[in-house]
């Protein structure tokens, strides 16, 4: 019985002894773990000013306004500037067809005064040479045979420095307004109808040329042609090779040809400088030129 209490006893102060050990040993306690979602809010609540804000679709909406306003206003912008360098460049065009216009009414009354010229040496050359023989006096018909065949008594020249350089540049586009463009076009188209009956003219002339030799003395065409460009009627009496009635009518017959298309000539250049007048006309009044 003794021994049991002495046991008993042994093991209680065994037991107490351990306990005061553990706890001398483990002094401190572990604390819970911290929440990360409170850490979370925990630096939030620390730097309330890092706090991003959301946009509302008003916000962007205005954004996107502001933004398609200034693209739209430099377009606009562009397109002015664009528009008055166009309305500058489309002026000088005009003016300065305007100009060739006016160099044109001078020249192509030259040249219908050429033509007409050449039509009476036409003339005269078929009342020759309808009586004439080896023994007849020929000094006119020399002199009107090498007149009428000259291409610069009657050389077509127009002012063309306008529309060559609108049609090179692509200007056409320029010219806004459609009665003066249309002006334009139709002038420089009726100017080609003249070149083309021009060229033909060159080419009667040209046939007259190797025809006449054949009835021409060389000598006598030497004394009657100084130069390229001056004709003389010589202190001597010149006279033909040949009075042959085929070779005097052929050349005849290309003589009234020459005439003939002359005539035509002078009437569409007269009409052609009626109508750059008007055109002049028109042009000055649509944009105001002094």
């Amino acid at each position: 019985m003794a021994d049991n209490i002495d046991d008993e006893h042994l093991d209680n102060t065994t037991n107490n002894q351990s306990e005061n050990l553990s706890d001398e040993i483990n002094p401190i306690k572990i604390s819970d773990p911290i929440n990360p979602k409170q850490e979370t809010e925990m630096e939030v609540h620390k730097h309330p000013h890092h706090v991003t804000h959301k946009k509302k679709w008003p916000e962007y909406l205005l954004e996107f306004f502001m933004l398609f306003l200034a693209v739209f206003l430099g377009f606009v912008a562009e397109n002015i500037r664009e528009g008055v360098v166009e309305s500058n460049r489309e002026k000088e065009y005009i003016k300065s067809f305007y100009e060739d216009l006016i160099a044109d009414e001078n020249d192509l009354q030259t040249i219908i005064n050429n033509l007409n010229k050449e039509a009476q040496t036409g003339d005269s050359l078929a009342m020759l040479m309808n009586h004439v023989s080896t023994e007849t006096p020929a000094n006119y018909i020399y002199m009107y045979l090498l007149r009428i065949t000259r291409s610069s008594l009657t050389n077509l020249y127009v002012n063309d420095r306008t529309i060559i350089q609108l049609r090179n540049a692509g200007g056409m586009r320029l010219i806004h307004n459609k009665g003066v463009s249309d002006s334009i076009v139709a002038y420089y188209k009726e100017i080609e109808t003249i070149q083309f009956l021009y060229d033909e003219s060159i080419t009667m002339k040209r046939g007259l040329r190797e025809k006449y030799s054949t009835i021409m003395n060389a000598n006598d065409f030497e004394k009657v042609q100084v130069n390229t460009t001056q004709i003389i009627n010589p202190i001597e009496t010149v006279y033909l090779r040949t009075a042959d009635a085929d070779a005097i009518n052929d050349c005849l017959v290309r003589v009234l040809n020459i005439k003939g298309l002359g005539g035509g000539l002078s009437r569409r250049i007269q009409q052609l400088k009626d109508k750059a007048t008007r055109i002049k006309v028109f042009i000055k009044k649509e944009y105001s030129l002094e």
